[in-house]
């Protein structure tokens, strides 16, 4: 089983590529970093840490995630953004392994990938053999930022600082995804590159 990593940088198109290569390889073993994160978030025992490292409560009255708040709190401050990480990582590299390990058990799970928004920031390795990056161009970042999220300018901003920049990714990276047309062409890439990958 080959184990690879999928990496970009916020509003590249992370999701469609993996939505992607699920759809062009049936049976592949994934875990989504995103995913496992929005689950340790709805853990009381989590909240709980967090709202201590960070010195504030990020808890609602109602006991979920003021997920308002916690953006403000990290997005503004690098120091608090890095206790937060202090809690999560470890317990999303955790939970990737052990699915990991749970694809290597079913013989019919041939590539596993991990999609991981920070893989270089945080030096998460689980044993993968390429990193992938699926990127665009700043401005293009940005735009998208706009028209989904509805985030100002102040905002997009204090997000791409928490992110390497995208072509600091791309330099790092064994393969780059470009990501500036239609959805068409970035499937067009994945699926040429599996058809590399199955013939190594």
């Amino acid at each position: 089983m080959k184990t690879l990593a999928l990496t970009g940088g916020i509003a590249t198109g992370k999701s469609t590529a993996s939505r992607y290569l699920a759809e062009l390889m049936p049976g592949l073993g994934f875990y989504d970093c995103d995913l496992g994160v929005k689950g340790l978030l709805g853990e009381k025992e989590v909240l709980e840490e967090i709202s201590e490292k960070l010195g504030q409560s990020i808890i609602l009255e109602n006991g979920e995630l003021d997920r308002g708040r916690l953006r403000e709190l990290v997005f503004e401050d690098s120091v608090r953004r890095q206790k937060l990480e202090g809690v999560l990582h470890p317990l999303v590299r955790k939970e990737c392994l052990e699915k990991r390990e749970e694809c290597l058990t079913n013989s019919a799970t041939t590539l596993f990938v991990a999609d991981v928004p920070l893989l270089f920031e945080g030096g998460f390795d689980f044993g993968q053999e390429l990193n992938l990056v699926v990127a665009t161009s700043p401005a293009t970042q940005r735009a998208r930022l706009k028209s989904r999220s509805h985030f100002d300018d102040s905002m997009i901003s204090s997000i791409l600082r928490a992110q390497l920049p995208i072509m600091e990714k791309v330099n790092l990276a064994d393969v780059v995804f470009w990501n500036e047309g239609p959805p068409a062409i970035l499937r067009r890439q994945l699926s040429r590159f599996l058809d590399t990958l199955s013939t190594e």
